[in-house]
């Protein structure tokens, strides 16, 4: 069985607003689709994740309110961690990714037809989350590989996301 190509989510800025068809890049955790979460909806991924890691009430109301996911970021930068939070961030993230997909079955739909397509995330800022030039451990990829086939076995009957319970 030939394995099909890989899917690069690419680091996109579009200064004028993401266009009317993007594409695969509706994966990135840039995508303008709001999640909620515990009750407070956040902008995106990049703004709930953020916005997660710190102790800082005010700040983390601020990420959450910035313009951009770079804005987010930058709000971000030095505030005070949660306890925990290197080894628990990939955790938090797939639960932000699995809540994304959830809300938006649309953007679930664009993931389940990469099929079996590796989905390498790029994003200068981070080898944790991503890979460039065959650097990095690409964990944004990875989940995304890995709801993917969540949604195909719950779309199977295999499994159900909504009481975590499998085979």
């Amino acid at each position: 069985m030939a394995h099909a190509p890989a899917i690069e989510l690419g680091q996109v800025v579009y200064p004028g607003g993401w266009p009317a068809d993007p594409g695969v890049l509706v994966l990135r955790n840039e995508y303008p689709a709001p999640i909620e979460i515990d009750g407070v909806a956040y902008p995106t991924v990049s703004h709930a994740y953020w916005a997660l890691s710190t102790t800082d009430d005010r700040r983390r109301e601020a990420i959450r309110a910035a313009n951009t996911p770079y804005d987010a970021r930058q709000t971000a930068k030095d505030a005070p961690l949660r306890p925990g939070w290197e080894q628990a961030r990939a955790a938090v993230m797939a639960r932000l990714l699995r809540a994304k997909f959830a809300q938006h079955p649309n953007l679930a739909q664009v993931l389940a037809q990469t099929g079996e397509a590796t989905i390498l995330y790029t994003d200068m800022h981070s080898r944790y989350w991503s890979q460039h030039d065959r650097m990095g451990r690409n964990w944004t990829g990875r989940l995304l590989e890995l709801i993917r086939a969540e949604l195909a076995a719950e779309q199977h009957g295999l499994t159900s996301l909504n009481h975590h319970t499998s085979l």
